[in-house]
């Protein structure tokens, strides 16, 4: 579906505006490069509404499919313009009301590269105008908003890329701004690079270079915080 669902599809005598804003939900989290995921969009404040549109901009991903929810959305509620500018458009037969966190349907992305979500998806009106139409007409505005899950404890992640041959990045959570030890081991048990960290609350990164490493073949690497102690495998290729 294409231009303004609200003319084109409900043919009101006139337009009205309205103040209302329907918010569609979405749980941010991290994707690995090549990695396929599933999106689920919620209801926020989803009452009376009759129909929205909106243009979904990806970046770092693109976009491989919909599944639907309570709602009806299929492949034509879709208008892929390129792999990473979508359309999206639906439209009830009488406004419909729903609880919040209702799952309307399910969007499927593949990621370029690691990313999180939050970074990734965004909706505007570069194609198709942000608009929503409750039961009478009138036309509101539709935002997304991806929840962002606190973080409550200290989580490693594995390294990207790997295997790698120039550089790599090594990132964790932190559920509290801490001190802590990041060090990267040979298989022998010899300490080849030891970094004392003053970390930030949530997401922290260190890039490590093959050069800053001097050898390749299996490596380890070590973070230290407190009473948390977790090591991971990692790859380094001539």
């Amino acid at each position: 579906m294409s231009g303004n669902a609200a003319s084109s599809v409900m043919n009101p005598v006139a337009e009205a505006r309205s103040s209302k804003v329907v918010v569609l939900g979405m749980e941010d989290q991290e994707l690995k490069a090549g990695e396929e995921a599933e999106l689920a969009v919620m209801a926020g404040n989803f009452s009376d509404i009759a129909g929205f549109q909106y243009t979904m901009n990806l970046k770092g991903a693109n976009y491989v499919g919909i599944r639907p929810g309570a709602l009806e959305m299929t492949r034509a509620n879709v208008g892929l313009i390129s792999k990473d500018e979508v359309t999206m458009s639906y439209v009830g037969k009488e406004g419909i009301t729903l609880g919040e966190g209702t799952v309307l349907y399910t969007i499927i992305v593949k990621a370029d590269r690691a990313v999180k979500v939050s970074e990734m998806i965004s909706i505007g009106s570069a194609v198709t105008p942000a608009e929503s139409y409750i039961s009478d007409f009138a036309v509101g505005r539709v935002s997304l908003e991806v929840r962002t899950a606190p973080v409550t404890a200290i989580a490693l992640m594995q390294n990207e890329p790997n295997p790698f041959k120039g550089q790599t990045t090594i990132s964790f959570n932190m559920p509290n701004a801490a001190a802590a030890t990041l060090s990267v081991y040979d298989v022998t048990g010899k300490v080849v690079s030891a970094r004392i960290i003053q970390t930030n609350k949530g997401l922290n990164s260190e890039i490590f270079t093959r050069e800053q490493l001097g050898a390749s073949g299996v490596m380890y690497y070590t973070l230290k915080s407190g009473e948390f102690t977790a090591t991971k495998k990692m790859i380094v290729i001539e």
